[in-house]
């Protein structure tokens, strides 16, 4: 009797042991692995799934030269890990534990470890010629006093090419307008506006008005040129105050009526003879040649 129930105890014990680690473990590819290449270690297990792992202590466990990369289920509810291995030559996928929990216990299975070989992504027949030996540091032999004219000369030479450029393109540049006008003297270019007002031939067309705007214009833009005065935008009271410390009063005063004058004609829409025109004129150029 006391033999019967200790067969019965060792059976029972085998059973439960059995069904404790009872698993199954494919790896696919088994040959043909190459350095980077994803390996799958399938697991299938009594409640083994996706769900029931503890991927805490399963992304701590050792898999040797092969690196975990993800956990996935497959069809048939079993489990998949995606492994990859980065060395080449004979190695081993190493024994891990795999935890779960199945019906409110924690259990695991361990897998077996696993001989293979790595193959290398270079062919070892034909080595690649375009993969060189890191050269060696160079040194040099000299201080820093004897590259000192070198640096200096090229710092030069640098500089020299910087104002060669900037002398042929403000050389090429073509000026503006404004620039054209300051390039010329201020009594030479009023004059030469005075000799084109004449040949508009403005007052033969009627446009007196236009003639008188452009008269007064030549004017302020030559006085506010030689006295260096904002006077284009100014009333004529304005300019006349502008003008007191800079020219002779009797000047100033003399240009002041001259510019009403203008302005009547402007303004009011007076209509000075031929004989008044011709005077304004010359009264303008007298302007120009005195002041």
């Amino acid at each position: 009797m006391f033999l019967y129930k200790k067969a019965l105890a060792v059976v029972i014990l085998f059973v439960s042991v059995v069904g404790l680690y009872a698993f199954e473990q494919t790896l696919s590819p088994q040959n043909d692995i190459t350095v980077g290449d994803k390996v799958v270690l399938n697991i299938k297990a009594e409640g083994l799934t996706v769900d029931s792992l503890d991927k805490e202590k399963l992304a701590e466990a050792n898999f040797g030269d092969f690196e975990l990369l993800n956990v996935q289920p497959t069809q048939d509810g079993s489990v998949d890990l995606v492994l990859s291995v980065y060395k080449a030559g004979k190695t081993e996928l190493l024994s891990v534990e795999i935890p779960y929990t199945y019906v409110d216990q924690k259990k695991f299975v361990k897998t077996n470890a696993l001989p293979i070989e790595v193959k290398s992504v270079l062919d070892p027949k034909n080595p690649p010629t375009d993969i060189l030996d890191i050269k060696g540091i160079i040194k040099f032999h000299h201080g820093l006093l004897w590259y000192l004219p070198f640096l200096i000369a090229l710092i030069i030479l640098s500089l020299a090419i910087y104002f060669i450029y900037r002398y042929i393109k403000k050389k090429n540049r073509k000026p503006t307008p404004e620039e054209i006008i300051q390039s010329i003297p201020p009594k030479e270019y009023a004059l030469k506006q005075l000799d084109e007002l004449q040949t508009l031939s403005l007052i033969e067309k009627g446009h007196v008005k236009e003639y008188y705007d452009r008269l007064s214009d030549i004017i302020r833009f030559y006085i506010s040129r030689t006295y260096s005065v904002d006077g284009m935008e100014k009333t004529t009271t304005e300019f006349y105050s502008m003008l007191k410390n800079k020219i002779a009063p009797e000047h100033n005063r003399e240009l002041k009526n001259y510019l009403i004058n203008c302005d009547f004609v402007k303004f009011a829409k007076l209509i000075p003879s031929s004989e008044e025109i011709e005077k304004d004129f010359e009264t303008a150029k007298g302007f120009i040649e005195k002041l």
